[in-house]
Parts: C-alpha cells; structure tokens; sequence
C-alpha cells in the first residue's frame, strides 16, 4: 500500500501484516508476532534510521495500528525513517516480561532484515505512550539484560536502542498507587498479586533500571495526570540525571493522560499534532546527526 502526505519528501510504502516473530509451542494461528512497516518511498539513497512504535492500551488493550495516526509512525515516514508498528502480546495472553520480550524480538529482527528493508541498525529509535512508553523506556534501560531478551526469534542480534520518546507512561511499578490500578490492570500483568510479584515488578519499572550510557530520552506527561501520576515521570527524569543521562523533560502544565486540559475529549488531534513534530525533531536529532 502507498501512503501521501502533503508537502513532505516522501511518500509511505506501507507493509502489513509483517511477521517478525513467534512464540515457541504456539500454533502460528496464535503465536505469531506481527508488525506494520513504514518504509519511505522513494527509498532513500543511505539506509535509514528506524524507529519502533509501541500503542498504550494498560497492556490489556490497544493496537498497533494506533501508530498509523498522522501524527505518529506516517509523520516520521514521509521524513526518511523506517517505522515498525509492533503487536506485542496483552496481558490476557501472557504476564510480564513477555511483553517486553516482544519488544526486544522486534528489535532484533529490524536489524536481522536490515539490508531488505534499507535499514541502519546502528540507528534505531523507540517510544511508546502510556502502557507503550513504559515499554519503550524500559527496553531503552535493559540494553544488557539477557533475562529481557526472550526467545521469539532473531537470536544474536542486539536490541540495544539509540533513542528513546516515552509519553505519559509510569516508571516505578513499586511507588505507583495500587488501589486504582491493582485488580484490573496491574495483577494481570504481573501474573499476581503485589506480595507475589514485587520482584517482577521492580524489574519492570524503568526508573529501577536506569544505568549508565542509556540513549537520550524526550519524557512528555501532563502534570494533571488522573491515570499515571506525574510524579511516575519526575522519577524517570531523576534517575536518567542521576547516571548523566541525556533527557529531555517536557511537563504540559494542566493536562491530563490523554494530554488534553479536559479529560474527557478522545486521544488525538491537537495537541498530538505537536507532540509529533516534537518526537521527529528529537529524533531528528538524535538519530540523523
């Protein structure tokens, strides 16, 4: 499928759906991994820097095609980068650190198909928002850790990433209040309770993970923040600080999850229109210089 956008270098060579991994001792009608692929077209005479897009969704719910909004994954396409929209399983099908190990697979694979698909793997960005930008964050902050890495294919490529943008997403799973979240969204997750499970859920909490020469971060969260409290990315911001991370901070006074001052307008248009010129220009930045 080809995609346009008005007044931009490139248009969209859209691939979907993409295989990029499986789950072992799943039939493939159900452990299949799938992503969307945005490639810009005219293919670009140098490979192209790629990011990964990761939905939200509490980990429960969501898409991958949330990052075929104008805005997100088609924004950077038409601007030079290869864009990977990625299933990653819910927690209704398997608890904590699948999820993250989806991640990595796709990662990995990117740099595995590097050559088809015009790919530089030693450029390779992520973010996410809400439930995807804990996703990001941590898989930014895990580089080395082989316990994360699961076993869904494209073995001995890194998943290492150059960049990440993470969005209204918590960071600390242990200081995070659990009487909103805990029967719905948080013991399916983890496959438990807190009592059982606050091992897994420090090993999921980026902030926990942070060390040093993690990639540059953008940290966006609206300071009335009703679901992830702002304080979730304070505590991100002090721990990329703390190891001399490179971070860019960007509180938006007054608004809530949806990153809107009224809490119940949907997700989308304004401003997310801005907020994606604001993750192209980082990656921009840290991805092309």
């Amino acid at each position: 499928m080809l995609m346009t956008m008005p007044d931009t270098p490139y248009a969209i060579e859209l691939r979907s759906p993409v295989r990029y991994g499986m789950v072992p001792g799943l039939p493939v009608w159900q452990g299949a991994l799938h992503l969307d692929l945005l490639m810009p077209t005219p293919r670009p005479s140098t490979r192209a820097p790629t990011v990964v897009y990761l939905h939200g969704g509490g980990w429960r719910d969501g898409y991958r095609s949330h990052g075929l909004y104008p805005w997100h994954s088609p924004l950077l396409a038409v601007h030079g980068f290869v864009v990977a929209n990625v299933s990653y399983r819910l927690s209704g099908q398997a608890p904590f650190p699948a999820q993250i190990h989806d991640v990595k697979v796709a990662v990995r694979w990117l740099r595995a198909n590097a050559s088809d698909y015009g790919i530089d793997p030693d450029r390779v960005g992520i973010w996410g928002d809400s439930a995807g930008g804990q996703l990001a964050a941590l898989a930014a902050t895990t580089a080395e850790r082989e316990d994360l890495e699961g076993n869904c294919g494209s073995p001995g490529w890194p998943s290492a990433v150059q960049a990440a943008v993470v969005r209204c997403a918590p960071s600390d799973f242990l200081t995070l209040p659990q009487e909103d979240w805990q029967d719905e969204v948080l013991d399916p997750f983890f496959g438990g309770p807190l009592a059982k499970t606050a091992d897994l859920r420090r090993l999921a909490s980026p902030a926990a993970q942070v060390r040093k020469g993690v990639p540059p971060f953008l940290v966006v969260h609206g300071t009335d923040d009703e679901t992830v409290p702002f304080d979730q990315a304070e505590s991100l911001v002090r721990a990329l600080r703390a190891q001399e991370g490179e971070v860019e901070f960007h509180a938006m006074e007054g608004v809530h999850h949806n990153l809107h001052a009224d809490v119940d307008l949907p997700w989308g248009s304004e401003p997310w229109a801005e907020l994606g010129m604001q993750a192209l220009d980082f990656f921009d930045r840290t991805l092309k210089r």
